[in-house]
């Protein structure tokens, strides 16, 4: 089919391909976000050094499994509590995905 008024080919929308755009979300790795949440949690005062986490990221939301020390006479209830809403919000803000689930495992009590 060629243009009445400039005599070039013009292709209809109708018969173009769709361009299928792969998706632009950036790979995020599991490492990197248990590291993330590691940092945050050694921030909370009565939490000791030794944080393990492990990450994994499922249908758009991250689940962590914390496993921590927490210093005597630290409540563990209160030191619990506040970890796991400082966490929850790092995670959140830095890789802008939900916290579904996080599991803190207390490792025992640490006397300085």
């Amino acid at each position: 089919m060629t243009s009445i008024l400039s005599g070039v080919p013009v292709v209809s929308a109708l018969a173009a391909p769709a361009v299928i755009l792969p998706d632009t979300r950036e790979v995020i790795d599991p490492g990197v976000v248990g590291a993330v949440a590691a940092q945050a949690a050694r921030e909370i005062t009565g939490v000791c050094a030794d944080v393990q986490v492990q990450a994994r990221i499922a249908r758009g939301a991250v689940e962590l499994t914390m496993r921590l020390s927490v210093r005597y006479p630290m409540p563990v209830w209160q030191v619990s509590t506040v970890c796991r809403n400082h966490v929850t919000e790092r995670v959140r803000s830095r890789f802008e995905l939900p916290v579904r689930r996080l599991e803190i495992e207390m490792r025992g009590l640490v006397e300085l």
